[in-house]
């Protein structure tokens, strides 16, 4: 938001309401943005929880694919005299 935005909201608030209900407006708003902010906060921590599992899930698949069910043979097999 750019500056002629913030001007525009501030002089429709202060059409619309009245200058001593002003403060106890601004300070509602004030919570409801910090709850706001505070709930989006645990959801990205609950996403980045869930990422990290679904990685560490994910590179536990792959090392278990890397790993050889059985010992591998040599390749070029020479016939012992």
């Amino acid at each position: 938001m750019g500056i002629m935005e913030i001007l525009l909201i501030a002089a429709v608030a202060l059409i619309v309401i009245p200058p001593e209900r002003l403060p106890e407006v601004i300070a509602a708003l004030g919570k409801i943005m910090r709850d706001l902010r505070l709930a989006s906060n645990s959801v990205m921590r609950e996403f980045s929880l869930a990422l990290e599992e679904t990685r560490a899930h994910a590179l536990d698949q792959l090392e278990d694919q890397r790993e050889p069910s059985h010992p591998e043979e040599p390749t070029d097999k020479q016939a012992e005299p």
